[in-house]
């Protein structure tokens, strides 16, 4: 039935189309001839409009048929039951099936069973909502194989009342294939990282520890008496134990950075005191390969800021080290600039130059690979673990800074490194400093529990020297003998033994302390050359008191033991 307007406008076009025919005359019967013809003229004229109407509409509706039946996306329309109403080819394809055999069937009979109920609830909401739904499902398709799907529906009108569900349902197998590939890999590499972060912290236990025997031997034999030569071999001995140590603390942190273990410290310090250390530091290498250090901290340093001083000397130390290292003649610089990025924070960024080799495109790609020099090369002064770089740019990370470079071949490094500051309260006091090695009360007696023989003379040697009685045995189970013989004031018990270990040993010592059978509340200090984070946490937890870590100092050690033994230092 055309609108009122339409009706109108035929109505008027069939007048004119009457007029020209035969214009109305003034007789009754002329204009009633008239009228008859105005209006046969305006019933052919709606009956061609709507023929062409209907044409338009079966158009339509071919296209739409076109349209769903070849879409590229598996498309079924279902009845509120859940049975099939019709579907295209692709779902017919992904279905393994005609067309004609899916009429009428049950969706639910290409679902695995456990998506039942979640099917229902699905076409329960579409219905009472009307809004879309989506569920992921598994459908089984006539060959038997189960496919992972995205099944979307929303519910359609039909003219006649009826409601119907238009539903997609999309193939997702293969995301869901990587999803699992990408989680068996994540959980992989989570398992490969525990074993790494597990056999770094052996190898630094295993190497720190006769490393700890080596530099306090050489700190206890430089407090003798010795002559020029043999000071000169201690120091020697020193000096490469300490170089060894560095490359195991190297490789430790890495394995911290890659696991976000990496403890940072909050400290007031000295931006220009910094300087001056990098400068005595750095010195005498550089006068010896005849080249300029020119250390400039630039204008109006800030006298104090807060943050972690060692790392950001750690950073600063390896920079210049290389360039010292690249650089054959020339200058070697270290600028500093300062911003303010806030009322309580200060942005340092520190600028190391030189005027060595520099670097290609193919060795600049590669500068911070760990375990890789940018440079191949069998030169000894180009050798190193290349570690450095790395470690650097993941302290910078770590430190909320960055770390960033540009070289050219001959023309020199430049490498920035940027990091925030805070400034410090202006009634904060740093804890003063002790000049002196705490002294313990006549008369202490202490045991030690350490399996290594090395580490055990030097306790025992730091110990005696300091005036304190001192029993060692070589494990936990000698310990707990010899504390049911005798009365100590303090226990100091490696971690690692073998047999009994420290903390097995601790436990022990606490029940039968609360079994009256030992002094109770007798200090336990364990000593350990582990060093990842939560190492010292869980020796407390197990009821030490307190951790010296290896290599120890003869004044790590005193000042340790004094604090528990409430000394005057």
């Amino acid at each position: 039935m055309l609108s009122e307007s339409s009706a109108e406008s035929v109505r008027k076009r069939a007048e004119g189309i009457a007029s020209r025919q035969s214009p109305p005359g003034d007789d009754p019967q002329e204009k009633l001839i008239y009228e008859l013809k105005v209006h046969q003229i305006e019933l052919e004229m709606q009956n061609a409009e709507l023929q062409n109407a209907q044409q338009d509409l079966l158009r339509a509706h071919q296209q739409y048929e076109i349209l769903f039946d070849f879409a590229p996306v598996a498309y079924v329309v279902l009845n509120q039951d859940g049975t099939i109403r019709e579907s295209n080819q692709a779902g017919a394809a992904l279905l393994k099936t005609d067309k004609r055999y899916l009429r009428m069937k049950p969706f639910v009979v290409f679902l695995a069973r456990e998506y039942h109920s979640e099917f229902f609830g699905l076409l329960r909401r579409v219905f009472d909502t009307a809004a879309r739904q989506s569920i992921e499902a598994q459908l089984v398709n006539r060959n038997g194989d189960r496919i992972w799907t995205r099944i979307e529906a929303r519910r359609r009108d039909d003219p006649d009342g009826t409601q119907r569900a238009l539903t997609t349902i999309v193939d997702i197998s293969d995301s869901k294939h990587n999803a699992d590939e990408l989680l068996l890999a994540k959980e992989e590499a989570q398992r490969s990282n525990n074993a790494k972060t597990a056999f770094i912290a052996t190898l630094s236990h295993e190497i720190r520890t006769p490393m700890s025997g080596i530099l306090s031997l050489a700190e206890l034999a430089l407090q003798t008496d010795l002559g020029p030569q043999q000071r000169e071999y201690v120091n020697g001995i020193q000096s490469a134990a300490g170089s060894l140590m560095t490359m195991v603390d190297d490789v430790l942190d890495i394995a911290r950075l890659e696991s976000d273990q990496l403890p940072l410290e909050r400290e007031r310090f000295a931006p220009a005191e910094l300087l001056q250390t990098l400068r005595a530091l750095f010195m005498p290498s550089a006068q010896e390969k005849g080249i300029v250090l020119d250390i400039d901290p630039g204008t109006h340093l800030q006298d104090e800021l807060v943050g972690d001083r060692n790392r950001i000397r750690q950073v600063l130390v390896n920079l210049l080290g290389n360039a010292i290292k690249f650089t054959a003649r020339g200058t070697v610089s270290l600028r500093v600039q300062q911003a303010r990025l806030s009322h309580y924070l200060w942005d340092l960024t520190f600028e190391v130059s030189d005027t060595g080799r520099g670097m290609s495109e193919q060795e600049r790609n590669r500068v911070y690979d760990s375990f890789a020099r940018a440079f191949d090369s069998d030169d000894v002064r180009y050798t190193g673990a290349g570690l450095g770089l790395t470690i650097s740019r993941r302290l910078a990370r770590g430190l909320g800074g960055q770390l960033y470079f540009e070289s050219e071949p001959q023309r020199g490094s430049r490498f920035y490194f940027s990091v925030p500051l805070e400034i410090p309260e202006p009634d904060a006091q740093e804890a003063p400093r002790v000049a002196a090695d705490p002294t313990l009360p006549s008369g202490t007696r202490a045991l030690v529990a350490e399996d290594n023989p090395i580490n055990a003379l030097v306790m025992q040697t730091v110990l005696e020297a300091a005036g304190c009685t001192v029993v060692s045995v070589a494990n936990g189970h000698e310990a707990l003998d010899q504390l049911q013989q005798q009365r100590f004031d303090i226990l100091l018990l490696d971690i690692s033994m073998p047999g009994l270990d420290g903390l097995s040993t601790t436990e022990r010592v606490r029940e039968l302390s609360s079994a009256d059978q030992y002094p109770a509340n007798v200090p336990i200090v364990a000593i350990s050359a582990h060093s990842m984070r939560g190492d010292r946490e869980r020796f407390l937890a197990s009821g030490i008191d307190d951790y010296i870590s290896k290599p120890f100092s003869k004044r790590a050690v005193l000042t340790v033991v004094a604090k528990h033994l409430k000394a005057e230092s």
